[in-house]
């Protein structure tokens, strides 16, 4: 029996670099690796614990399906849906939220970033958060699941919520491993010291559907102190697959010979090369064919949820 992989991408705008190489250049590795059996949702209702606007939420949602199409994510390969369309992940978040101790959501340390960046709407959504996390994994009876560093907390707490079920309810879930995926930190442009994020505005961030043009603009604006140089060579490393025009910066580099212009020109080259085949494919994919592969993947992802949680009602007497 294959190993199970979930992981999701919340819909909140477009893709950058980070993301590109954080998540989704991993979750095409794994697709093709064929040892496993993959689920790649778009958890929106997550998404709904931050400020947003509703009226954007859809466009953003078939925004990200389209990208993941086009970096190639195959729904021949992977079963690709949207959190919502699937109400056992809530039904499930229910439940777990009874045996989850406090205490292990005032160990969360996201929580307290997040609130600290979102003073304004510090919600209990942002406090469960986690819980629908381990909703969504567990579901799928999710085993592998690829996280960076900083998931990995919430990954524990997704254990212990099996553990707690199990010993309370009877074995079913399993207690998954994290899987740790080799992702470099992508920083932002005009602040080299801290991650690329959107919320450092759109300056900061290179999108994946930014034109060549856009590309060149942003990179030619990059801040290019001692950290904002190093931050353009590890990008430059990032981009080029042969390594030998990185290898010539950087030899510049170190001989003091190298021009700002000439990295940030070569690396805006670099970049709009890597996603040409990207934006290129994307243009093609239309809403009809998003709208078709999202209910495939509900229709999939639904007929697994619901026979978990026939399990579950049973267990624990609701049924």
């Amino acid at each position: 029996m294959k190993k199970v992989i979930v992981s999701g991408i919340q819909p909140t705008g477009d893709l950058h670099i980070g993301n590109y190489f954080g998540a989704v250049k991993n979750w095409v590795a794994l697709q093709n690796d064929g040892q496993f059996e993959r689920y790649f949702f778009i958890p929106d209702l997550h998404s709904l614990s931050i400020d947003y606007d509703p009226r954007e939420k859809q466009r953003q949602i078939r925004q990200l399906v389209r990208d993941l199409l086009a970096l190639g994510i195959d729904p021949k390969k992977s079963t690709l849906f949207v959190q919502s369309q699937v109400p056992e992940h809530t039904e499930l978040c229910w439940i777990f939220l009874t045996v989850t101790p406090m205490s292990e959501l005032e160990k969360m340390t996201q929580f307290k970033d997040k609130a600290e960046r979102a003073s304004a709407n510090i919600n209990a959504g942002l406090f469960t958060y986690p819980v629908l996390q381990a909703a969504d994994i567990l579901l799928y009876h999710g085993s592998v699941i690829p996280v960076g560093e900083d998931q990995v907390q919430h990954i524990e707490l997704t254990r212990v919520i099996a553990k707690k079920f199990n010993a309370k309810f009877g074995r079913l879930f399993p207690e998954p491993q994290s899987l740790l995926t080799q992702t470099p930190r992508v920083m932002s442009l005009l602040e080299p010291s801290k991650k690329m994020s959107k919320s450092h505005g759109p300056k900061s961030c290179i999108f994946l559907n930014d034109s060549p043009d856009d590309i060149a603009v942003k990179i030619r604006k990059a801040v290019t102190d001692e950290v904002g140089v190093r931050n353009l060579l590890d990008l430059a490393q990032l981009f080029d697959e042969t390594k030998l025009t990185f290898q010539h910066l950087k030899k510049d580099f170190d001989n003091g010979d190298l021009k700002n212009i000439e990295l940030k020109d070569t690396l805006a080259e670099l970049i709009a090369q890597t996603f040409a085949e990207f934006r290129s494919r994307r243009d093609q994919i239309s809403d009809a064919e998003i709208a078709q592969i999202l209910e495939n993947g509900r229709m999939h992802a639904s007929s697994v949820a619901q026979k978990t949680m026939k399990e579950v009602r049973e267990m624990t007497g609701v049924r």
